[in-house]
């Protein structure tokens, strides 16, 4: 699985497509944030298109177990796909990871603008503005 990691901005971006299987994404998922676990409460974008097809709620179960505490405030993930039913799996994830929102973009451009707004919003509302 290829990432990045933009420390100035606390944004984690996967590419789970270069993974392959939902077991390997699974496990480099996990050796990542148990390396680097502050990686739970940054905002996060994922590639997924396509998506894998073995996914399943284990998968996701075993990825809830080992997650980190809860941000102290709320993180985002944003998928980019073109799967017009992941975002009733993002739905879903929204109650597995507390203070964390699961949205889908179809493009990576849109979805780092995306980040990046609500980024400045949690700031603003930081700083009472």
């Amino acid at each position: 699985m290829r990432y990045e990691i933009d420390e100035a901005n606390s944004i984690l971006m996967l590419d789970l497509v270069s993974a392959g299987s939902a077991d390997r994404v699974l496990k480099a998922t996990v050796d990542l944030i148990t390396q680097r676990p502050e990686l739970c409460s940054w905002d996060w974008i994922v590639e997924c298109e396509p998506m894998t097809d073995d996914a399943t709620v284990q998968h996701l179960a075993k990825l809830a177990e080992v997650w980190g505490p809860p941000p102290s405030v709320e993180a985002v993930t944003v998928f980019v796909t073109n799967d017009r039913m992941l975002h009733l799996w993002a739905r879903v994830l929204d109650f597995q990871f507390v203070r964390r929102k699961h949205f889908i973009e179809r493009d990576i451009d849109i979805a780092r603008r995306f980040v990046a707004r609500r980024q400045s919003a949690r700031m603003a509302k930081m700083n009472g503005k």
